[in-house]
């Protein structure tokens, strides 16, 4: 399993980092980049904050983000959730006020039908005099009972925003032995995302969504796996570069 705290607190140590300069660069408290590190999750602010964080510390770090978050969803089993900007999270309350808007506005015209139907009937009626006994009946054929329905129907139509699909994940377990691991991004940037000896019994997981280049001391001592999918064949014989990705492994270069 991959250590989300233990990653952020070597990547920060090895820059030679205090949290006061990472608080002034990336605008996270002291006191959530410790919890983060300590992996003691449930002291962040709930929703969204979480993965937000954790993004935003491990991208200021040089670390993949992605991996770090999809290990955080692996663990708390929550489905991934949609990126939402800043600005749309200030659009939120006023989304839900414009859906709960369609409601109060045929409540009000129910009201203010209701009250032309008395009007009426009181003028034409008993109220008024010598007006047509029937005349009650027509106001009372009009109540509220259509309008709330054709204009309430509107506010119950919600679109779902598409479903963002998880990219598949690499699992590598140390099984008859400790495997060196050194895992980069297959890109120009080619950062670190992880570089540790993985002991046996240990199980690491990258998520792939995009390549990574990693080099194996003894890939020999590992078990592979794509989603669902053994990759154990493709791993190399010796001490050797591997490009990982959807697709499977393939020797690098």
């Amino acid at each position: 399993m991959l250590e989300i705290g233990a990653s952020l607190r070597e990547a920060r140590e090895r820059r030679k980092l205090g949290y006061a300069e990472v608080e002034a660069a990336t605008l996270i408290p002291v006191r959530y980049l410790q919890a983060l590190e300590q992996e003691e999750f449930e002291r962040l602010p709930e929703g969204l904050y979480r993965r937000s964080f954790l993004r935003e510390y491990a991208d200021y770090l040089g670390l993949d983000s992605d991996v770090l978050v999809r290990e955080y969803e692996l663990r708390t089993t929550l489905a991934p959730e949609p990126t939402v900007s800043q600005s749309q999270r200030r659009l939120l309350p006023i989304r839900h006020l414009a859906r709960a808007l369609p409601t109060a506005r045929s409540v009000m015209i129910a009201a203010a039908t209701a009250l032309v139907g008395i009007a009426v009937w009181w003028l034409s009626g008993s109220g008024g005099g010598g007006g047509k006994s029937g005349a009650p009946e027509t106001p009372r054929t009009t109540p509220s009972t259509a309008a709330p329905r054709s204009r309430t129907h509107p506010s119950t139509t919600t679109t779902s925003a598409p479903h963002r699909r998880p990219p598949p994940v690499l699992t590598l377990s140390a099984t008859t032995g400790a495997c060196w691991l050194s895992v980069h991004l297959n890109s120009g940037s080619g950062r670190v995302v992880y570089e540790r000896t993985l002991r046996q019994g240990q199980t690491v997981r990258f998520g792939l969504r995009t390549p990574l280049l990693i080099r194996f001391g003894a890939p020999g001592n590992l078990t592979a796996t794509i989603g669902q999918r053994s990759v154990t064949a493709s791993l190399p014989s010796g001490t050797s570069d591997v490009v990982a990705s959807a697709a499977g492994l393939r020797p690098a270069g």
